[in-house]
């Protein structure tokens, strides 16, 4: 949904500029190269920092940014399009109201992924936590709320909030993961019963992808990630079931290339 959002604003903001109008995005709008090279294609540039911006339009890219970066392009008197994923945005509303009754807040997920950096600017007291063995590591404070980058599993989540709670029961545990990931999780659990291999579809510095290709993985079947049709390795013409999946970031023309490509094989 998120996703879909996001490609939607900037389609439309590129169908309504005129011949001298600039078009960026903040960052790649998704973890998905293709979009990204048809987005180029149809003029749409992207930028990295508000200095590199002289005018305009921008589109803040679906995992957001941090708050300063949000305020130093608005500054800029450039128009701002904010193509953050509304569960994003909730996560960043929720951070906000809780560090304004000054609680202390755990974020758990990847401190390298541009949502989390986007939802820890909200917070002057927060601490980003990986996994299970950082969790073990740190002080777990009273007047602690727990939240989650949305795009983890729900299992690893639910592993690091039992070490937390272990460490302080009085903990406020926010419930923050995108339904569609663990729906995606659950559907490749149910799909690795009926076919010989998996293949995963998305971007390879995707994270939602990449934790899906590791449960493809755990599953024992043969699994392949691949980010297009081109990469479909020819082995994979051996098996006569074959079970498809993909990342949030997935263009639904990217997995119907692979699909046509995988039935020609």
């Amino acid at each position: 949904m998120g996703v879909r959002a996001a490609m939607n604003k900037v389609e439309r903001a590129a169908d309504s500029a005129g011949p001298h109008d600039n078009i960026s995005t903040y960052g790649p709008l998704i973890h998905n190269a293709q979009a990204i090279k048809k987005l180029a294609a149809r003029g749409v540039g992207q930028v990295n920092n508000p200095d590199e911006v002289g005018g305009g339009t921008v589109v803040i890219r679906a995992h957001g940014v941090p708050k300063e970066i949000y305020e130093r392009l608005k500054e800029r008197c450039v128009k701002v399009i904010n193509g953050t994923c509304p569960r994003v945005l909730r996560s960043m509303k929720v951070v906000d109201e809780f560090c304004r009754n000054g609680c202390h807040v755990i974020l758990v997920g990847d401190p390298n992924h541009g949502e989390v950096e986007a939802i820890a600017s909200y917070s002057d007291d927060i601490a980003v936590v990986e996994n299970v063995a950082r969790a073990e590591e740190i002080d777990v404070l009273d007047n602690t709320m727990v939240i989650a980058q949305t795009t983890i599993s729900q299992m690893e989540y639910d592993a690091v909030c039992e070490v937390l709670a272990r460490k302080n029961p009085n903990i406020t545990i926010v419930q923050s993961i995108c339904p569609a990931t663990q729906e995606r999780q659950t559907a490749l659990e149910r799909l690795a019963a009926e076919v010989e291999s998996i293949v995963v579809i998305g971007g390879k510095n995707s994270s939602n992808t990449k934790r899906l290709y590791n449960l493809a993985v755990r599953t024992g079947k043969p699994s392949w990630h691949i980010e297009n049709a081109d990469e479909l390795p020819g082995e994979l013409s051996v098996y006569t079931s074959i079970g498809v999946t993909a990342g949030a970031s997935t263009p639904d023309w990217v997995i119907d290339e692979v699909e046509k490509k995988l039935r020609e094989m």
